[in-house]
């Protein structure tokens, strides 16, 4: 419970008293807190020579406190960079790494990872003081076990195997060092204390209460000190009422039958009207086109708001140069929806049946997206070849995996093949993002998955490829000229040149493990892997391709000892700082 109103729910408790905690004394453990207990943890990693992997793979949080003790200057600087190049951090590493900061009193870095909050937002924060406090929950839950344990009246065997499990994950997830003190507690209290109405209305009205509850138990908030933009946004989080006239109890009573007329009083975000879009009218749907602050909503979720008023209203704020700021690859999804739709394409034999007057903005938005999609820079080693999927196998995913490989194919003015049981030339090169847009609309799967046919003219005339892009959901079935794509890849390498191997790999979940690069792990190639799912491919997460295919190349060393020397003589704040204005100016461009 908030500060003020009762320290706590089940009873009296200060700073020092940590005993009262919750209704019971304690919360239940998760299951596995923030992975760890279940994670194939990569084990003994040295920041000095895989600084990567504490960022991009899983890493104890041992490791993660050993890394910041022995370079804190390297291990700050490999996370710099890989943000910098736009690399997806993983969520353990993330809060692991704010974790140990806050356990080693290094505020200078704590804070440095608090104020970027896309990265580190409440989800970490709470994982991180849950992983924490676990030891005081493992102490408290010992005490309950050892009272039933002790108990003259008999006890249900599985409430007793409960409490064990609880105990045995929280262990599991008990750090090397720190607690969740008065002084880290303290320490997020200052970072609550910088969100602002609209971000705390926002959560108020579309995000979970409990993620703050359980927050606010640990770090005991005070509800108008700690919340001073929204006093009673804590009490609300614990079930008060919000005042009356604000946006938030008007909104949160939004029906089918009143969502029209609410729209024409208040500048309702659509995220919270995204449920009742269907009940919209046109003029409802033109107001929240106009209103919304950032023309990004409105591309993203075009086809709940599709009409021709709002469409003219995209076309005007185009015109009078509104940025767009979506990720390119969420950008480039956006745009093939938009062509498909002009162009009626059917969505399941991918057959154009004439244009429409529909996203009648799309081509002033390939305008404005050329530049900065085909402006994007790889560090691959000429000469490279795309290899696509084309083969029936591929299904819904054969759009998607035709844009990504047409775009690689512009940004590296590399060659573009295709296959399915035999290889084929693209039809063209695609050079723009018009021509990348329809490649992807005009590309048929069909017929079998033999990827080696692709690789087999490279090989048969010898010629020299030093980077190899595969875009295949890796459902290898059938053989050229004998040979499967492994070994004809390690006879290429042997004979020809020893390419490098990238897969953009279409799998049945973004965690499964692909049967082309385990077949080139067993022959002991390591090809850098970027998994899609297939049934839903995220164009979105493109952005993280790019990010990868940096961070693997020499530049990224050269970048990393460069930030490394610059922390050391400026301090982390200061890079941090520049970093952040460095993403914020680049996205805006």
């Amino acid at each position: 419970m908030p500060r003020g109103r009762g320290r706590g729910r089940g009873g009296h408790r200060g700073r020092g008293g940590r005993g009262g905690r919750g209704r019971g004394g304690a919360r239940s453990a998760p299951a596995s807190g923030d992975g760890q207990a279940k994670e194939d943890v990569q084990k003994d990693l040295d920041i000095e020579t895989h600084p990567k992997e504490f960022f991009v793979g899983v890493v104890s949080t041992e490791d993660h406190q050993k890394a910041q003790e022995k370079n804190r200057p390297r291990y700050a600087a490999a996370l710099a960079v890989l943000q910098k190049n736009g690399v997806a951090i993983a969520q353990n590493s993330r809060v692991r790494a704010l974790a140990m900061a806050l356990a080693r009193n290094d505020h200078e870095l704590a804070d440095a990872l608090l104020k970027n909050r896309d990265q580190f937002g409440l989800p970490e924060v709470l994982k991180a003081l849950t992983l924490l406090d676990s030891g005081r929950q493992v102490r408290v839950l010992e005490k309950k076990l050892k009272r039933l344990q002790l108990s003259d009246s008999k006890v249900n065997p599985r409430k007793l195997g409960k409490l064990k499990s609880d105990i045995d994950n929280l262990t599991a997830l008990k750090p090397p060092v720190g607690s969740a003190s008065g002084s880290v507690c303290k320490h997020i209290a200052h970072w609550a204390q910088g969100f602002t109405t609209e971000e705390l209305e926002f959560y108020a009205l579309h995000l979970p209460k409990e993620p703050w509850k359980k927050l606010a138990d640990i770090c005991h908030f005070h509800p108008q000190k700690d919340f001073t933009a929204l006093p009673w946004f804590l009490p609300f989080c614990f079930g008060e009422a919000a005042p009356e006239g604000t946006m938030v109890a008007r909104c949160r009573d939004v029906t089918r039958e009143n969502v029209n007329s609410l729209i024409e009083e208040y500048d309702i975000p659509y995220s919270h009207l995204k449920q009742l879009h269907d009940a919209l009218t046109e003029d409802s749907k033109k107001r929240i086109a106009e209103y919304e602050d950032k023309l990004d909503t409105v591309l993203w979720d075009y086809e709940d708001l599709a009409c021709k008023a709002v469409d003219e209203v995209v076309e005007r704020r185009l015109t009078q140069g509104e940025a767009v700021n979506l990720p390119s690859g969420k950008l480039l999804e956006r745009l093939l929806t938009f062509k498909m739709l002009r162009d009626n394409v059917d969505a399941r034999s991918n057959r154009v049946q004439g244009s429409t007057d529909k996203a009648c903005f799309l081509p002033r938005l390939i305008r404005l997206a050329e530049p900065r999609l085909t402006s994007i820079q790889l560090p691959l080693e000429a000469p490279i070849v795309v290899i696509g999927d084309a083969s029936g196998s591929m299904g819904v995913a054969i759009r998607t995996s035709t844009i990504i490989a047409s775009l690689l194919t512009a940004i590296c003015s590399a060659r573009l093949v295709f296959f399915n049981t035999e290889n084929r030339d693209a039809p063209f090169l695609p050079e723009t993002v018009e021509q990348v847009l329809e490649l992807a609309v005009t590309t048929q799967a069909a017929g079998g998955t033999a990827p080696a046919a692709s690789l087999w003219p490279f090989y048969e005339r010898k010629e020299v490829v030093k980077t190899f892009i595969m875009v295949t959901d890796e459902e290898e079935n059938s053989n050229c000229h004998g040979h499967r794509f492994a070994p004809l890849y390690k006879m290429y390498c042997d004979e020809v040149y020893p390419a490098r191997l990238v897969f953009v790999s279409f799998l049945r979940s973004q965690h499964a493990s692909g049967q082309m690069v385990n077949e080139l792990k067993g022959l002991g190639y390591n090809p850098l892997q970027f998994r899609l799912e297939g049934t839903r491919p995220d164009l979105s997460k493109l952005d993280n391709l790019f990010g990868l295919l940096s961070a693997a190349s020499a530049t990224f060393d050269e970048e990393l000892e460069e930030t490394e020397k610059k922390i050391k003589t400026d301090g982390v704040a200061k890079v941090f700082d520049a970093l952040k204005k460095e993403l914020k100016a680049k996205a805006e461009n």
